[in-house]
């Protein structure tokens, strides 16, 4: 079921209070880190701390509760729906922050496995105080997964802001499925219980062989339907026919999004027919760090965009 959110102004405040207790935060990490040996002092910059992560606890938690939810596909085992809490209003908000999101945790319907998607930005990239990581431009599906028989896959679309916005939801008619998952749309990690029945963050890569475009094989397959666009009853569509994700333009790659530049994160595997086409992790991150997905130098050590050791 649809519900109503926060107002544009309402959510533009939350904005504005959660940014800027996150800079405080992240230089009272830093006093408190480079502190001189005095406890009256860590223990007033640690009071201090503690009160600015109440306070963004406050609003992160308002932020959550305003998100709207909305019902945008349809599991098409049980033909039950399958309802998101999303940041629609634009990519600034935090539920897109790729490496710390603030989203709510679904109370996801049985079948559903894994959602993906794509943003088509057309002219300047948005700007936020985080990275974003919102697919490519264009539909597309893990071929992955939707190569075991007890996953399909449904097709629909809404809007961020003013960017046509395509989702592709996993559904699956089986309770335990032997594949791994993938990233949850827009971050780098997915949540999956392990053999105990615990929850552990697990996490897949932008390389070219989970990306596939060419949709239309699969909708003839029966393994991904769609619904129309603007189509309130979420009605599934198998037929390629009157497909309105067939001829979307755009790029045809995920993107990261960081200090107002948009680039490829795309991770181009190189094989090796010599050693039975293995791929090692120094090709992987040979051109693309593996902790922020930006670009960096052949035979660098360091991301000089996070600063992660890459050897």
């Amino acid at each position: 079921m649809e519900t109503n959110s926060f107002s544009i102004k309402e959510r533009k405040e939350l904005l504005t209070n959660i940014f800027q207790l996150r800079k405080i935060l992240e230089q009272l990490s830093l006093d408190i880190e480079n502190a001189p040996d005095d406890e009256t002092l860590r223990n007033h910059l640690m009071q201090e701390f503690d009160k600015a992560s109440n306070e963004l606890q406050v609003y992160e938690d308002k932020y959550i509760v305003g998100l709207p939810k909305l019902n945008v596909s349809r599991c098409p085992y049980s033909n039950e729906v399958y309802n998101l809490s999303i940041d629609s209003f634009g990519l600034d908000g935090p539920w897109w922050d790729a490496k710390q999101p603030i989203r709510e945790e679904n109370e996801a319907i049985p079948s559903f496995f894994a959602i993906t998607g794509s943003v088509n930005i057309i002219g300047e990239p948005p700007v936020a105080p985080f990275t974003i990581k919102p697919g490519p431009a264009v539909p597309w599906v893990s071929s992955r997964l939707l190569s075991k028989d007890a996953i399909s896959a449904v097709l629909s679309h809404i809007k961020i802001g003013l960017y046509d916005a395509f989702l592709t939801v996993y559904f699956t008619n089986s309770e335990k499925v032997d594949i791994d998952r993938i990233n949850k749309w827009g971050t780098d990690e997915y949540l999956v219980n392990d053999n105990d029945g615990f929850a552990v963050l697990d996490r897949t890569y932008d390389d070219e062989d989970e990306y596939d475009f060419d949709i239309a094989p699969w909708i003839k397959k029966g393994k991904l339907k769609w619904i129309a666009i603007n189509d309130k009853t979420l009605e599934l569509q198998n037929s390629i026919d009157n497909c309105p994700y067939l001829d979307v333009k755009g790029y045809k790659y995920p993107v990261i999004i960081q200090n107002k530049t948009i680039e490829n994160c795309m991770i181009t595997l190189e094989y090796d027919e010599a050693e039975n086409n293995a791929i090692t992790e120094i090709e992987k991150t040979a051109n693309f760090c593996s902790n922020c997905g930006g670009r960096v130098k052949h035979g660098a050590q360091f991301c000089s965009n996070c600063g992660y050791k890459l050897t």
